[in-house]
């Protein structure tokens, strides 16, 4: 074992770099070989509960705007980078307002214990490379093109139970071929009458046995927990890290209660950052200027949260909260003298406060009416749509994410009519999350796909019908999210990175995250930071809660206040008023049967025998995340 020396000098002095007054800064030399990779340092107050991320450059790295008071500082790998297995190692440090703190470090290793790839957290797993774990051969292929359009390339060889998103069951070949056919030509999510998570079609009865003998052999119940192993790094700009910081706000898992994995943050107008927290089923509410966290426990669930005008909180499948009362409604359908849930998985305000939901394990897209307090929903006529994450044009007109039609759809509520626009060519992929610019160009990205290992970023222009692909250039990401900042450049979120795309130059700049994550929703503010969660971070990785912000300029940054600029899609509230809708802590029921009950089944030429009045059985009360372990 090599000998680790750690050298911290503990001292104070005046300095004009931090621009929030009452913060201090810190700075060090790091000693270390060049072979190690790009490494990182955290900062991180326990009082506080805040955390600072910097890169080290050139040998040094600083942190700027620090709360005063006692940190412990951590060199370490980078997230995303072979150097994340270089063991950490810290040292206590103090910071004091208008002071420099510093601590220096020097690295005797020269080597690097292997890491492997994606935002999934896998303890305990054998890392192999990709061609040990999936032998090459027609069946693999066949995996390739089909199956991993929805799964990670360490879904299948992490042979172990977990919860949802990061473990699976365990199968020997029956298991693997029931698997196979129910994916092929079983009912998703449930949903009866709609069709099955892929196009049979895809896979032959030949293929089929062949990928079950496959998945029997290499992946059965008895084999070893693997991971696949990461073999090069993402090209980085130590420029661009130079510059960048990133401050974290976290909340961590509590003994006996369910680990916190965050999912969704959004402004509320009043600088203040939610976030919504799907473990422990809370809402929690940071002020970035105090680092005050406020944790609104038992109203939480779902996946999403949308804050409104008067500073009460969408969210789940569908609540209203009120902090103000802490009391919260909820909506339910009617369902056969009783009510079921809405398996709402995404939501947004368009100008008349109106909040369009995609209902996606139902295949279905809603809208609450803010004037009647209801709910209504529309069976979307086109196969395997499921819509996931949403975005409104400058027109109002609403996108979607198609997430099992590798592409993503629009709905005009004049004329109630829908469009496919297909993404991708070749494999299937899963789409996730749309985003709209200032010029109604839309953007989207793939999600999974080894077909696309290096993940793609799509634009469509609304004009042409053009679709524009960029590849963004790190191998096996999954990209969840996209979103334009103030100057139209895409900031996308994809395993353990936040990337930057310039339309004019169309470069990616990459900067790793602060863990080992996958980065479901992130939420651009009008001075360029951009606010996410770590979701797997909290629920496999033992990281617990966290409402996380890269700033890419640290020495730009003149408060900590989070606002949308004023022209964000996502910011109807800042241009439009509606009257608001009192919360009073009860049920609400609305109707369960859609608004077009014909209209799949007839576009689908399935229509003799649809019952007008029917509702969707099943779609109601289809649970997120119900039916085949998704990821």
């Amino acid at each position: 074992m090599h000998r680790i020396l750690l050298l911290a000098l503990l001292s104070l002095w005046p300095t004009a770099q931090a621009s929030i007054a009452g913060t201090g800064t810190l700075e060090g030399a790091v000693q270390a070989d060049a072979a190690l990779g790009q490494l990182s340092v955290y900062a991180y107050n326990a009082q506080k509960r805040v955390g600072y991320m910097v890169f080290v450059v050139d040998g040094r790295y600083r942190a700027t705007n620090l709360f005063p008071g006692r940190y412990e500082v951590t060199l370490r790998g980078t997230p995303g980078q072979r150097s994340w297995g270089l063991p950490p190692r810290s040292v206590p440090t103090n910071v004091a307002a208008g002071k420099t703190a510093r601590a220096d470090f020097v690295v005797a290793e020269r080597s690097l214990p292997a890491t492997y790839v994606g935002g999934m957290t896998y303890p305990d797993a054998k890392i192999a490379k990709y061609d040990e774990i999936y032998p090459p051969g027609e069946a693999r292929q066949v995996l390739e093109r089909v199956c991993f359009g929805c799964h990670t390339s360490s879904f299948y060889p992490y042979n172990a139970v977990r919860t949802y998103p990061t473990g699976r069951n365990q199968f020997d070949r029956e298991g693997w071929r029931i698997t196979i056919e129910r994916m092929a030509n079983g009912v998703a999510f449930g949903a009866k009458g709609k069709p099955s998570y892929f196009d049979p079609l895809l896979i032959s009865p030949r293929e089929r046995d062949l990928l079950a003998d496959y998945l029997g052999t290499h992946f059965g119940p008895d084999s070893t927990p693997r991971a696949v192993q990461q073999e090069s790094d993402p090209a980085l700009d130590p420029l661009v890290l130079a510059k960048a910081q990133y401050v974290e706000y976290r909340f961590p898992n509590t003994p006996g209660e369910p680990d916190r994995f965050t999912h969704t943050p959004d402004f509320d107008g009043q600088g203040n950052v939610w976030i919504m927290d799907r473990g422990g089923e809370s809402l929690v509410r940071v002020d970035p200027v105090t680092a005050k966290i406020t944790d609104h426990k038992g109203h939480g669930g779902g996946e999403f949260l949308s804050l409104d005008r008067d500073g009460s909180v969408w969210y789940g499948g569908l609540s209203h909260f009120d902090p103000r009362q802490n009391v919260h409604d909820e909506y339910k359908f009617e369902w056969k003298q009783s009510f079921r849930a809405i398996p709402i998985s995404s939501m947004i305000m368009d100008a008349q406060g109106d909040i369009w939901l995609t209902l996606l394990t139902s295949g279905g897209l809603g809208k609450l009416d803010r004037k009647t307090n209801s709910i209504v929903w529309w069976d979307v006529p086109i196969a395997r749509a499921r819509p996931y994450g949403i975005a409104l044009d400058r027109d109002d007109k609403v996108w979607f994410a198609g997430y099992h039609t590798s592409g993503i759809e629009r709905f005009d509520p004049k004329t109630g009519s829908f469009r496919h626009y297909r993404l991708t060519t070749g494999a299937p992929t899963n789409i996730r999350r749309p985003a709209v610019d200032s010029k109604n160009q839309v953007w989207s990205a793939t999600w999974g796909s080894l077909a696309l290992q290096n993940g793609a970023l799509y634009r469509v222009d609304q004009t042409t019908n053009q679709v524009d692909e960029f590849k963004l250039g790190i191998p096996y990401t999954n990209p969840y999210d996209v979103e334009p900042d103030a100057a139209d450049n895409i900031w996308v979120a994809t395993d353990n990175h936040i990337l930057k795309f310039d339309p004019g130059t169309r470069a990616f700049t990459r900067y790793p995250v602060t863990t080992r994550t996958d980065i479901p929703k992130i939420a651009v503010t009008r001075d360029g930071a951009v606010w996410f969660g770590p979701r797997n971070a909290g629920q496999s990785g033992g990281y617990g809660g966290a409402l996380t912000a890269l700033y890419p300029d640290k020495d730009a940054i003149t408060s900590f206040a989070a606002y949308y600029d004023a022209g964000n899609t996502r910011n109807r509230k800042a241009a439009h008023e509606w009257p608001n809708i009192p919360v009073q802590g009860r049920r609400i029921l609305v109707p369960a049967a859609p608004k077009n009950p014909c209209e799949f089944a007839e576009t689908m030429g399935l229509g003799a025998g649809c019952a007008t009045a029917a509702p969707v059985e099943g779609a109601a009360g289809a649970a997120i995340g119900g039916g085949a372990a998704r990821e």
